[in-house]
């Protein structure tokens, strides 16, 4: 079964290393969430177990469980790490993963638009100017195109696209905004939640306390803090200050930027 699967930054998933190319098989019975090598088929259902921080990977899961979960996450006896992806990788893999589903709700070519509505609901568009839209906790919108734009609403929501000028917006508790490409932005309201954009002159934003974000190379970044009663607002600006390019940061209690693990 051809899935996807998410790592920490040095590739490792519950203290297992993982390395690409390597073949894994575990010993013993598999059982969905317990024991066994997990993975997703819907590529963005990885960013609900891991954060844009972490690294990801196309796999093939092999000697698969029929159990399943609420989202498309499944075990297996053993896996192969076929290929590491970026975002803008995964953002590709799941307007794939999308057409191909019975229910798809894809739009492809310049100025499309695809739209849902509904828990757990996902939107892909493919195009230039093209436009995802999803709503409902759990939901995800994919765009991939040049100026192309991607919106998401509902807790634990996902935003996510790919291309130069792209635009990521999720509004939600716990929900996340990605975008790669140069010129892109990322934004995400609602507490916990993370905003990421990669490339040159990116601007990522969270409007909610406890977020994480991180920009590219002149690019800038905005968090809220609370100064006790007093919502403030610390800005990173790549070059800056110490500030690092493409790497997270959070604020402490004190409002001072720190680079998140």
């Amino acid at each position: 079964m051809k899935a996807y699967k998410a790592f920490n930054h040095d590739m490792t998933c519950r203290g297992f290393q993982f390395e690409v190319g390597k073949t894994y098989t575990h010993d013993g019975a598999i059982s969905l969430c317990n024991s066994g090598f997990h993975a997703c088929e819907s590529p963005l259902d990885v960013l609900g177990y891991y954060p844009p921080t972490a690294m990801f990977a196309e796999v093939d899961l092999d000697g698969v469980s029929d159990q399943k979960e609420s989202d498309t996450k499944r075990v297996g006896k053993s896996i192969t790490i076929k290929a590491a992806l970026s975002i803008a990788g995964l953002v590709s893999a799941q307007v794939e993963w999308v057409s191909k589903q019975a229910d798809a709700n894809i739009a492809s070519g310049d100025f499309s638009k695809a739209a849902s509505s509904g828990d757990s609901s996902t939107a892909a568009s493919s195009g230039d100017l093209s436009t995802a839209a999803s709503s409902g906790n759990y939901s995800k919108a994919a765009s991939s195109g040049d100026s192309s734009t991607a919106a998401s609403s509902g807790d634990y929501s996902t935003a996510a696209s790919s291309g130069n000028s792209s635009k990521a917006a999720s509004s939600g508790n716990f929900s996340t905004a990605a975008s790669s490409g140069n010129y892109s932005k990322a934004a995400s309201s609602g507490n916990s939640s993370t905003a990421e954009a990669n490339g040159k002159q990116t601007i990522a934003m969270v409007a909610g306390i406890n977020g994480k974000a991180r920009a590219g190379e002149r690019g800038a970044f905005a968090l809220p803090w609370m100064d006790g009663e007093q919502v403030r607002i610390a800005v990173g600006v790549v070059g800056e200050n110490g500030i690092k390019p493409d790497v997270w940061y959070y604020c402490d209690k004190t409002g001072s930027l720190k680079e998140a693990l």
